[in-house]
């Protein structure tokens, strides 16, 4: 069982970084999630305010983790490496549809509706995983 805990992974130091800014968010929601969950069972009751507290205080701690963490991220140009991976992702994508659109001989004006509408694609589908995100 300590081979697999300790087990070595194939991650780069970005991936790292980005990974744990990841579960750092999610740790953070979930403590809000129980922050609001004690806070509901609470309310109105005189002896109230202990586990609003704690939770409070988890709460804090988990978004300064956070917020170093992210620094982390970004100092290390994370954020900056991510922008030139979805970039060349991005003219990826336009090279195989330029070479699909050629193998189908299209009209100069049939290829220019077919970019077009690919692009109009492209921006619904990152709207639909953008809102997934959020």
């Amino acid at each position: 069982m300590a081979y697999d805990v300790a087990r070595e992974l194939n991650i780069s130091p970005w991936d790292a970084l980005l990974l744990s800014v990841r579960r750092a968010a999610g740790r953070v929601a979930w403590v809000d999630q129980q922050l609001e969950n004690a806070t509901r069972v609470e309310d109105g009751d005189e002896g109230a305010g202990r586990e609003v507290a704690r939770w409070l205080s988890e709460s804090r701690k988990e978004r300064t983790l956070l917020a170093r963490t992210a620094k982390a991220a970004v100092d290390a140009g994370v954020a900056e490496r991510f922008v030139r991976h979805v970039e060349m992702e991005g003219r990826v994508v336009a090279e195989v549809i330029g070479r699909v659109l050629d193998k189908l001989d299209l009209a100069p004006e049939q290829r220019a509706i077919a970019f077009s509408e690919a692009h109009s694609q492209l921006l619904v589908l990152d709207e639909l995983t953008t809102g997934e995100l959020t």
